[in-house]
């Protein structure tokens, strides 16, 4: 038995009509009554009864017509998929970035790329967040940006580099200093986002053997800026990220250490996976976008 076995049974069900059937069929009416002998010998049993000029099914053939009806949907929609999957013009990119806030440059972006490939959806999936390699590797997204690149299943695309700085009030000690070190952070109070201190990369490099003498957790970017400003304490923060900031002379900015802390940014792929060519273009046009701006307007610190 053959999906165009099932055609057949659903094309007669309908017409009730051999002649009507095949016409839609584009079968002349002998080759459709050969292909009715064929399913009904498959089954062993008669599925229509000819009453005149019309078909009836029978018991056993309603069964038929079932599967029939729900096979061929599955086989159509599992056909859209697939073309949707292989179309060289249309689908979706699944995106993340290894930091949890601040998707403020994808508009920007995507008005860019929407004029190459208008069809294609970009979908955040904000939920992997924090385990963006993870979810790449599991194949649950399709490109992460990430500051690490050196997993071997990953393919890795250099995207900007930023700096993170220390972040002060205008009169606060640090402040007109060209660097500070991380052992005198012990000293001061520190503002970071509201996340458990073992996630946060900065916060272990900061206080990786000691405590500040205070912590304050904000949910939001703007909350802990305004709390520097306050001066209840001093941030670590990238450098896109203040900029209006420091030019309004609200804030200060000082570089970690005379070596100062820098980032690469990556977008990364899963090296062994075949990527339609929308998934490259979006790759290499976020990569050219962000030369363009220089880095200030891409993701939120770790």
């Amino acid at each position: 038995m053959e999906i165009r076995h099932l055609q057949m049974v659903k094309e007669v069900a309908t017409c009730g009509n051999l002649t009507k059937a095949a016409d839609r069929l584009y079968l002349t009416q002998s080759a459709l009554s050969h292909q009715l002998k064929e399913i009904e010998g498959f089954f062993n049993t008669q599925l229509f009864i000819r009453d005149k000029k019309q078909m009836r099914l029978t018991d056993a053939g309603t069964v038929v017509l079932e599967a029939a009806e729900k096979i061929l949907r599955e086989v159509a929609e599992t056909k859209a998929k697939v073309k949707c999957l292989t179309d060289k013009e249309s689908g979706e990119v699944r995106l993340c970035t290894e930091c949890y806030t601040s998707y403020h440059w994808l508009s920007g972006f995507l008005r860019a790329y929407r004029d190459i490939y208008p069809k294609v959806d970009v979908k955040i999936d904000i939920e992997a967040t924090h385990y963006a390699e993870q979810h790449l590797l599991e194949n649950k997204i399709d490109v992460a940006i990430l500051e690490d690149s050196e997993n071997p299943k990953l393919t890795y695309t250099p995207l900007f580099q930023d700096e993170f700085m220390v972040i002060v009030a205008p009169d606060h000690e640090w402040a007109g200093r060209e660097w500070v070190e991380i052992d005198e952070f012990a000293d001061q109070n520190y503002v970071m986002y509201n996340i458990p201190d073992e996630e946060s990369s900065n916060f272990k490099m900061l206080y990786k053997n000691s405590r500040p003498q205070r912590v304050y957790k904000m949910t939001l970017t703007e909350a802990i800026l305004e709390m520097v400003k306050a001066g209840m304490g001093v941030a670590l923060l990238p450098n896109w990220i203040v900029k209006p900031y420091l030019k309004s002379g609200e804030l200060s900015a000082v570089s970690l250490t005379r070596k100062r802390f820098l980032r690469t940014w990556y977008a990364a792929t899963l090296k062994n996976k075949q990527h339609a060519p929308y998934t490259d273009a979006f790759i290499e046009k976020l990569a050219s976008y962000m030369k363009e701006l220089d880095g200030y307007a891409v993701l939120c610190p770790a």
